[in-house]
């Protein structure tokens, strides 16, 4: 790793802006956000989303600024640059006029991500089946199946987010900032939209009250539809190359902390999929 970390004072206390499934976001300073990962997540895995981050934010406007690795209270983190705004999705639930607006440029800047040539040394298509093998919920039969299959689907060398959705694209002054490059990698762009849609599609709040999760989900079933219509206008991908990719993303998901009610409709999916393969 090689990275130096910096010892935060213990006895401070920050204030928790929000939290997401790996991590809780708290305000460092008026110019900083401390993004610290839950207790034991892997310090190796937070090493790399700095270094990615500064190789992404060099190359494209729209990322914020990474500063360094922290250590606070027995955990880890990353100082961000702070983004003075709400995350799309909170201003989606608070402005509904707005849904269809904010998920055609959710497309947008999910497709200028894709023109970047940002090489990571990362392949989209190593990570799903790494993520696969990994997985304790499929059989050796099942994973073996899917494994040979990915190696059928196209190669490509596209800056993919591999985590991209509403929450993670943020709003100041009308313009849209992508956080958490934590899972990026290179590979073919319809895999990267086919993930993107599949969160909208079953991703699901792990750390949210019973309503805001019924509401998010309703829309961001509606923002899927919008997005994926968007997308392929823009960038020309078709359905049938971004469908090519659901199987392997929804297997792949299954490693992640995700809620027990998610990971039960991922698993009917992907049973249901292979079968069609037989």
């Amino acid at each position: 790793m090689g990275q130096n970390i910096i010892q935060l004072d213990n006895s401070f206390e920050y204030k928790l802006i929000c939290q997401g499934n790996t991590a809780e976001v708290f305000l460092y300073d008026k110019n900083k956000i401390l993004k610290l990962f839950r207790k034991d997540f892997p310090l190796e895995i937070i090493s790399t989303e700095l270094d990615i981050a500064k190789l992404i934010s060099s190359d494209l406007v729209f990322v914020p600024k990474v500063f360094v690795l922290v250590k606070y209270k027995n955990r880890y983190g990353i100082l961000y640059e702070k983004i003075s705004g709400k995350d799309m999705i909170a201003e989606m639930l608070r402005k509904p006029f707005k849904i269809r607006s904010y998920s055609k440029a959710l497309a947008d800047t999910h497709a200028k991500i894709h023109t970047s040539t940002v090489d990571l040394s990362s392949d989209i298509k190593d990570k799903l089946i790494n993520n696969i093998n990994a997985t304790t919920d499929l059989s050796k039969q099942e994973k073996d199946k899917i494994v040979s299959y990915i190696k059928t689907l196209p190669d490509g060398k596209a800056l993919c987010h591999f985590d991209f959705h509403p929450g993670n694209v943020m709003i100041k002054n009308n313009e849209f900032y992508v956080i958490d490059w934590m899972t990026a990698c290179n590979g073919n762009a319809a895999s990267d939209a086919a993930r993107t849609y599949f969160l909208l599609r079953y991703g699901e709040l792990l750390y949210a009250n019973f309503f805001v999760k019924l509401v998010a989900h309703i829309v961001e079933k509606h923002i899927g539809k919008i997005y994926l219509r968007q997308y392929k206008k823009l960038t020309g991908i078709s359905d049938a190359e971004i469908k090519k990719w659901l199987l392997p993303i929804a297997a792949a998901r299954l490693i992640e902390w995700i809620p027990k009610s998610e990971k039960i409709k991922l698993l009917k999916f992907i049973r249901k999929q292979l079968a069609k393969m037989i």
